[in-house]
């Protein structure tokens, strides 16, 4: 985008539509002058090597290892492409199906009226949908997931945004031993993000032997320097083997906003563990239901559907942890506890300043689910929330 050439420039693929894992990235674009852009492509300081390239196209692959894949397109057919390449292969294929059965013939290069022959190319995918006789589809949503029969009829849901969110319910500072922040630099980068409220989450095993009680004090010192923001006493707190929290209820009530985790023991009957959670009254969300890191852990085996009636049955409410390698609740769940009625929190769980930013991956994770603003807890007002909460 910063080359003079550039016009129009937009990811692709699967990193588009924001799914968990990316094999690599695609990039289409416009440009005035489509081969100095090529050029200029293949020449960053990040490419290790540059596997193609001709006047319009080029492969690379970055030190890291990822392979970069830009297409330079003509204007009058951008959205063709765009749409085309930002897939996923199961909507387009849906989509090209319908649309024979209309009538029509879709490509990559544009849509084609079979009985006249007409050619019709699109300057933007927002055309495209609309001369096939589709809402707007954004691309979260475009896993053939119901999103076609929904964009027909005019009923697909406005999702959540980016910049909806009020607060942040999930952090962590100095105070957990693997936080790399202090609490006021992380709380005054809170600030600067325009948060409402935000809640300091520190893990439980690091906040005995009276540091809870000097972090509360420390907490009350900073809530009158950052107001308006407002700081919540809170702790994350872990889910044991037993299925009973390693806190006090006592100590639970006194805080204003209660994760509560499994961390351990993943194979040690984690269904029975969290509905026994829900029914503690001073738990207000699970953390990172499932405990999966992508790649690297798979979930535990959770009853969701159990669970899902437990949080409606107690007001509990469910995360989606926005930490790249969690992303959870995966997609399809969120979807499901959205629908049941379950409000979701989105929280970074950061425990460092760049890390706050994570709940930009949270939010695609909520928009894939097809998450209303409505939805997600955390677009309301402290005192709204609260009357979510439970009593």
């Amino acid at each position: 985008r910063e080359h003079p050439a550039a016009d129009r420039v937009c990811e692709a693929g699967s990193a588009r539509r924001r799914k968990e894992t990316v094999r690599d990235l695609d990039i289409i674009a416009t440009a005035s002058d489509p081969k100095a852009l090529t050029e200029y492509f293949t020449k960053l300081t990040w490419v290790s090597e540059v596997v193609a390239k001709g006047a319009t196209k080029a492969t690379v692959v970055s030190h890291d290892g990822f392979r970069f894949d830009l297409r330079v397109v003509p204007p009058e057919s951008y959205g063709n492409l765009l749409q085309h390449f930002s897939g996923s292969k199961e909507h387009n294929l849906a989509l090209r199906e319908d649309a024979q059965r209309r009538g029509f013939s879709v490509s990559e290069y544009g849509i084609t009226v079979v009985e006249t022959g007409e050619a019709i190319t699109c300057e933007s995918e927002e055309r495209v949908y609309e001369r096939l006789g589709y809402q707007y589809i954004p691309p979260e949503l475009r896993e053939n997931a119901g999103e076609l029969e929904a964009a027909r009829s005019g009923d697909l849901p406005e999702l959540v945004e980016h910049g909806q969110l009020r607060g942040d319910l999930h952090t962590h500072s100095h105070w957990s031993a693997d936080g790399k922040n202090t609490l006021d630099e992380m709380v005054a980068a809170a600030k600067a993000r325009g948060y409402a409220y935000y809640a300091i989450t520190d893990h439980s095993h690091y906040l005995r032997e009276g540091r809870m009680e000097q972090q509360a004090k420390e907490i009350d010192k900073l809530a009158k320097r950052v107001a308006p923001l407002k700081l919540l006493k809170g702790v994350e707190v872990n889910i044991k083997a037993d299925g009973t929290l390693d806190v006090p209820d006592e100590v639970l009530a006194e805080r204003d906003w209660v994760v509560a985790s499994i961390h351990t023991a993943f194979d040690r009957s984690p269904t029975e563990r969290i509905l026994a959670t829900m029914e503690n009254p001073h738990v207000h969300v699970i953390g990172h239901l499932t405990g999966r890191k992508i790649t690297r852990r798979e979930p535990m085996d959770i009853d969701l559907e159990r669970v899902i009636e437990k949080a409606l049955e107690t007001g509990t409410f469910l995360e989606i942890n926005s930490q790249p390698d969690r992303l959870d609740l995966r997609d399809v769940n969120a979807r499901l506890a959205g629908e049941a009625g379950v409000p979701i929190v989105i929280s970074s769980d950061a425990h460092q300043l760049k890390a706050l930013d994570y709940v930009d991956f949270g939010i695609a994770q909520a928009r894939r689910a097809w998450l209303t603003r409505d939805q997600v807890a955390n677009t309301r007002t402290w005192a709204q929330l609260r009357k979510l909460m439970k009593k």
